[in-house]
């Protein structure tokens, strides 16, 4: 059936549809030629340009096969849109994977070691091209105009071309340290202003960091410097330890004595009592035969003194403690004797005599013992008596007769005292350490304090993650190691040993680009100069063989694609437009008029740009674009030929209408987050797949490219996460090789998100946030 018996609204709906799609078709159009024709994109750019493609030029397949949808299925709206999305569902994964899978299984994968270092020599060669750092003679390549569109798809073709010739290599192989020199040189020339910027900033970046540690350093070094003050502060404190306590002990003393006192008060007149009623005891009972009441009296009496004494709260205290002691004089004694000699006739003088002779004391007493009922008395024995002694020294710590403030301070107890008080302030002094030692004091002090200064220093560098330390000048401060790790962090390849932030442009070119050249242009030779073999699968330059073999294949076969997408559904627009508005006809065209119609555009827009359309690099027959596309002729076949000449012709119409859109309705841009939802399922889609024993040695190899990453910062409870992954970060996470897109957050900081191409093994990747 044809589209003059479809449904009218059927037919409005896929002229809207087509008109809509060729707007993503030719941003996707002019994308892929600015970003190729500028260079070999990065891989995370071309990833995005290729899934942008794929993604659209499903929908454009879809379309076009639409139009062949028959009548009966289209007939009503509800089921025209059904058929219309079923039909979608089904070619849109076909058109998206399969092209990915054709140009992988029949292009990239089975390619020989020899076309992957080829294709990487062919991309080379077209980098350096596109920054006019080699001439290729007759080439009427103009480099002022470089970003003209012409320019641009013949630079985008450019590796197509190269690699089509399979004698060039060994051509330009005399000149290929040349020509890669000039092309790293040129490069790194070329983006001098940049690198120079970036490493501008991070000058600006180490100035805020030094300051921020010239800063803690003069804070280290304040403290330090206080180390006399703060000694001086701490030994106010004993003193006015020494003071307080002294002040105490006084205290104590009153107390106690106020305790004596009450004692004495309490007891004295009981303990008096006692003594008086032992007396009475001797009174009563005072002959021999009463003896036995007289012990039972004295013990009644000692029983009760015994009960009241405990009472006390110091022990138990014998009576005769309480006595009052006298001494009795010669003469006393001598008057006694002679009195008591007179007035018994002499008996009692006989028996002084006799106790004398047998050894007693012939009654003479050296001392005399009696009771009182005063209260001094007994609070001076209370006081007087051991245990109250002990008493107070278990309260105080002290014994009860220290008599003045020296003696206090020179007491053991005083230095345990001081001992323990610093110790608490977390000065630690000698286990021997008395008030006399000033000099051992403020060594301690010293050693405080600058335990004090280390620990903050080291808590700051912490936070920074650095172990730095203090007082470096501003040039040890950037050649310090770790600095230098994180300075080469930042700068990536451009790090030299021993940068520093503060070289001019001069010093910079010097020390940092004209080196960097020569090591680049030492590994792009040594990359192209290595064995084939190293190319092969699993060699070490098989992936990045594969990429460039990507770069140089995938252009020419996308644009040819896509510009005839476009042009091919341009072309169908003025028809379909011209059947909706044009009068209804009786007799409906033939099916070969019909189908003669339908072919009439696409056989202009193949020959029309090719006859007609001027282009600077294939108006000579001589010229050197002429001569690839005929070794296109001879290594592949005429119809590659033609869809490369034809694109060079029509390519240049379209790409500034495309970047137009794209300015205005930034589509490109804003399908970056789909893009990563997509690459996921790609992967998903291939990786999963029963391989034979030569992919499985393949996937092996893959496995064995992968890297184990861990990410450090300084903030505890910082959040990492990887952009461009699924998965959840954690540390050592198994990942492939390649480039991430990283981010670190945390409260207080400010978040850092950058790309880290990851190598394999393991990696570690130290992120520090800065406030």
């Amino acid at each position: 059936m044809t589209d003059l018996i479809k449904p009218f609204w059927w037919r409005c709906l896929l002229l809207v549809l087509a008109t809509l799609y060729l707007l993503p078709e030719a941003i996707f159009n002019a994308q892929l030629v600015s970003l190729v024709g500028l260079g070999t994109p990065s891989a995370e750019d071309l990833e995005h340009l290729e899934i942008y493609g794929r993604a659209v030029s499903g929908v454009g397949v879809a379309l076009l096969l639409a139009d062949f949808l028959p009548k009966a299925m289209v007939a009503k709206v509800g089921r025209g849109i059904i058929s219309f999305i079923a039909l979608l569902c089904l070619v849109w994964p076909v058109v998206f994977f399969g092209q990915k899978y054709a140009i992988e299984k029949t292009l990239i994968e089975p390619s020989t070691a020899e076309q992957r270092q080829f294709a990487t020599y062919s991309a080379a060669l077209r980098d350096a091209l596109a920054i006019n750092s080699i001439k290729v003679n007759d080439l009427d390549y103009n480099p002022e105009q470089l970003h003209s569109s012409e320019n641009l798809t013949f630079l985008a073709l450019f590796g197509g071309l190269l690699y089509s010739d399979a004698a060039l290599s060994d051509n330009l192989e005399q000149d290929k340290r040349k020509i890669i020199a000039a092309f790293v040189q040129k490069k790194a020339y070329q983006d001098f202003d940049k690198h120079y910027k970036n490493y501008s900033q991070l000058y600006d970046e180490l100035v805020v960091k030094y300051k921020a540690y010239a800063d803690g350093s003069k804070k280290y070094n304040s403290t330090l410097a206080s180390i006399g003050e703060r000694e001086q502060g701490y030994w106010q404190q004993v003193e006015q330890e020494i003071n307080s306590g002294w002040n105490k002990y006084q205290q104590a003393q009153k107390a106690h004595i106020a305790k004596a006192s009450a004692r004495a008060q309490k007891y004295g007149p009981k303990i008096y009592d006692y003594h008086h009623s032992i007396a009475k005891c001797r009174e009563r009972y005072d002959k021999s035969s009463e003896k036995d009441r007289r012990n039972r009296c004295y013990e009644r009496e000692a029983a009760d003194y015994r009960s009241t004494i405990l009472k006390a709260g110091i022990g138990y205290i014998e009576p005769d403690y309480w006595l009052i002691e006298e001494d009795v004089s010669v003469a006393e004694n001598a008057a006694g004797t002679i009195l008591m000699g007179v007035l018994t006739g002499g008996v009692y003088t006989a028996l002084q005599a006799a106790s004398l002779a047998t050894g007693g004391d012939g009654g003479f007493k050296d001392k005399r013992y009696k009771y009182t009922d005063d209260p001094d008395h007994y609070q001076l024995r209370f006081l007087q008596h051991p245990n109250f002694h002990k008493m107070f020294v278990s309260e105080t710590g002290y014994p009860f007769t220290i008599e003045n403030l020296m003696a206090f301070r020179a007491h053991e107890t005083t230095q345990k005292k001081l001992r323990a008080h610093f110790a608490s302030k977390g000065l630690e002094l000698d286990s021997n350490w008395n008030v006399d030692q000033r000099q051992a004091f403020a060594n301690a002090v010293a050693t405080k304090v600058t335990s004090e200064a280390n620990a903050q220093w080291q808590s700051e560098m912490r936070k920074r993650g650095m172990s730095l330390e203090p007082n470096l000048s501003w040039v040890a401060f950037q050649l310090h190691p770790q600095i230098q790790a994180k300075i080469a962090d930042r700068m990536g390849d451009l790090y030299v040993k021993n940068i520093r932030a503060d070289w001019n442009k001069k010093n910079f070119k010097d020390k940092v680009l004209d080196p960097n050249i020569a090591k680049r242009t030492d590994k792009y030779l040594a990359m192209l100069n290595s064995s084939e073999g190293k190319f092969a699968d699993g060699g070490e330059y098989a992936e990045y063989g594969k990429q460039a073999l990507r770069s140089v294949i995938i252009p020419p076969i996308s644009m040819s694609l896509s510009l005839f997408l476009i042009c091919l559904t341009f072309s169908k627009l003025p028809l379909k437009l011209w059947q909706l508005i044009k009068p209804k006809q009786e007799k409906q065209p033939t099916t070969a008029v019909s189908v003669l119609q339908k072919l009439i555009m696409p056989a202009l827009i193949l020959i029309v740009p090719v006859m007609f359309v001027h282009n600077t690099f294939t108006e000579d027959d001589q010229s050197p674009v002429n001569y690839f596309l005929d070794k296109v002729d001879e290594s592949s076949n005429p119809v590659f030929s033609y869809a490369i000449r034809w694109t060079l012709h029509a390519q240049p119409l379209l790409h500034p209408l495309g970047l137009k859109f794209e300015e205005k309705l930034h589509i490109y841009e804003n399908f970056s987050p789909m893009s990563h939802a997509l690459a996921k399922v790609d992967i998903l889609r291939h990786g999963d797949a029963s391989l034979s024993a030569e992919q499985q040695q393949r996937r092996q190899y893959l496995v064995e490219q992968k890297t184990k990453l861990t990410i450090t910062t300084n903030p505890a409870n910082a959040t990492i996460r990887i952009m461009n992954i699924g998965p959840k970060y954690r540390p050592g996470m198994t990942l492939k090789t390649g480039a991430y897109d990283i981010q670190v957050s945390a409260p207080g900081y400010k978040t850092y998100r950058r790309w880290h191409q990851v190598d394999a093994g393991e990696q570690t990747l130290t992120i520090d946030l800065s406030n």
